[in-house]
């Protein structure tokens, strides 16, 4: 009877429709609670329907009631994983390898893991231990992508789909990875053929509508997305990506309409409000616009006139400036992001040098500040409806040359954003907020706000904003900050 019970359970809670495994995985439990298969398939059903702590904790139950079972390691570290607990995952796959040394599966995670905590080449190391595997080739061929090697990449996906023939992530790999070695026709023709198959395949709806994109074809690319995309369950991603190629194919109308799904169905994510506020501009529907950059609400200045652990003002910010002067991360105009003429600091949340760890303070406490302020107004704005209960700090440096600009871009999905001057001179280079970025055709109507030494601004991550060029002979040296919401947002980081 226990072995059909068991059995059952498995195959429903590996099924369509994971979430009618629970009762019967409760009757298990609730008759031998320590039993390590009815844990681990409590731990399939939490990670199925998107309980990653439950999960966690019922492979790690499986492991104590099973230590010796390499398998159930492999499970926690899986779940680890997924949850971002990487240096946790990571252990637990290395006791899996013990207890199963050389096993290819779980050097295959190990190594995946390794990838998700942008370790690269340890990440290769490890795979090369996982010989002639398909999903280790295609671990490898990730870890080269994110190297820049992508010409390496593309011949261990084309091996791994060899060994796996049709498997359709490493399939769409190869995709992204012709694409960046610039044979576009062959991504296109391979990512064609997924989509034939999987008309409304999210991700191979993206690459397509992507090559559109950058080709130029806006209205292509609206048709290609918009054949996947489905007003009744949204993905998000690519109805963003839906969203900003209506607004290059003059489609603002109909971007308007996704935003409002995209908001609706995920209303902790404002990033399709920032799309929205571009539709309006379009539009020229100035009220709109207006109504949702509420700049007089949610934009606030504030002159910083003390820095704990310094006797004053300007020993603190001649002091973060050599420091950030000496971060060995700083890098000019990195991949991805939107400084020219200028250098860019990687995330300094936990730098332990005084000035910058002050500043971190500084930020963090104005941010909560203005959290508590904001819980506290009617949800009468979608960045009211997004206010997160948990959330951390991302903090990072820019040194921009004369002539050196940070181009309009935004910092959703996070939630508050700002920065801090610890020195100014001059009038030009003003921060600036509705300038639109040229992804979306540029143009957009300005709202300026003068920087100073000591001041910091604030304001909701789903603005637009940029600086002004600026001329003379100085760089300029600013700090920007994000509230990142736990399970939403993401910290600065350089490619």
């Amino acid at each position: 009877m226990w072995g059909e019970m068991l059995a059952e359970a498995a195959r429903v809670a590996q099924g369509p429709d994971p979430v009618a495994a629970r009762p019967l995985v409760d009757r298990l439990l609730s008759a031998k609670p320590g039993d390590a298969d009815a844990l681990t398939l409590a731990g399939i059903v939490a990670q199925r329907t998107g309980r990653m702590e439950d999960a966690v904790r019922a492979f790690g139950d499986a492991c104590a009631a099973d230590p010796r079972d390499a398998g159930r390691r492999q499970n926690l570290g899986v779940a680890l994983k997924n949850a971002g607990a990487y240096e946790e995952a990571l252990q637990a796959f290395a006791a899996a390898l013990e207890l199963r040394p050389g096993h290819a599966a779980t050097l295959a995670n190990l190594g995946s893991c390794l990838i998700a905590a942008e370790r690269y080449d340890e990440a290769l190391e490890m795979l090369t231990q996982a010989g002639d595997s398909a999903d280790a080739l295609n671990n490898t061929g990730v870890a080269l992508a994110r190297l820049g090697r992508h010409g390496e990449a593309v011949s261990r996906y084309r091996r791994s789909l060899e060994l796996r023939p049709g498997h359709l992530d490493t399939a769409l790999n190869l995709v992204d990875a012709l694409a960046a070695c610039g044979q576009g026709g062959e991504a296109e023709s391979l990512v064609g053929q997924v989509l034939r198959v999987q008309p409304r395949n999210p991700r191979a709806a993206n690459q397509l509508g992507l090559m559109r994109e950058r080709a130029g074809d806006y209205t292509g690319a609206v048709n290609v997305l918009r054949r996947a995309f489905d007003p009744a369950q949204p993905n998000h991603a690519l109805g963003i990506n839906l969203v900003r190629a209506m607004i290059r194919a003059g489609q603002e109308r109909d971007a308007l309409g996704v935003c409002g799904k995209l908001v609706a169905t995920q209303p902790s994510v404002t990033t399709p409000v920032a799309l929205a506020l571009a539709a309006f501009e379009k539009l020229g529907w100035t009220g709109d616009r207006e109504r949702i950059m509420a700049l007089d609400r949610f934009v606030t200045v504030h002159d910083i006139d003390a820095a704990p652990g310094f006797e004053d003002l300007a020993t603190f910010n001649a002091a973060l400036v050599e420091e950030l002067r000496a971060h060995p991360s700083l890098t000019f105009e990195p991949e991805g992001l939107v400084t020219r003429q200028g250098r860019q600091s990687a995330d300094l949340v936990d730098a332990r040098s005084p000035a910058i760890g002050a500043l971190a303070r500084i930020a963090r406490d104005h941010l909560a500040s203005a959290h508590a302020r904001l819980a506290e107004e009617p949800a009468d704005h979608s960045l009211l409806h997004a206010l997160p209960e948990e959330w951390s700090l991302t903090l990072w440096g820019t040194i921009l040359r004369p002539g050196g600009e940070v181009g309009p871009h935004i910092h959703a999905p996070n939630w508050l954003s700002g920065v801090y001057y610890p020195e100014f001179a001059g009038e030009d280079g003003a921060f600036a907020i509705g300038l639109l970025p040229e992804e979306l055709g540029g143009g957009g109507t300005p709202v300026t706000y003068q920087p100073r030494a000591g001041r910091m601004i604030l304001f909701p991550s789903y603005l637009w904003h940029a600086t002004l060029p600026f001329g003379g002979d100085k760089e300029r040296i600013s700090f920007a900050f994000d509230l990142v919401p736990k399970g939403v947002g993401r910290a600065h980081r350089l490619l």
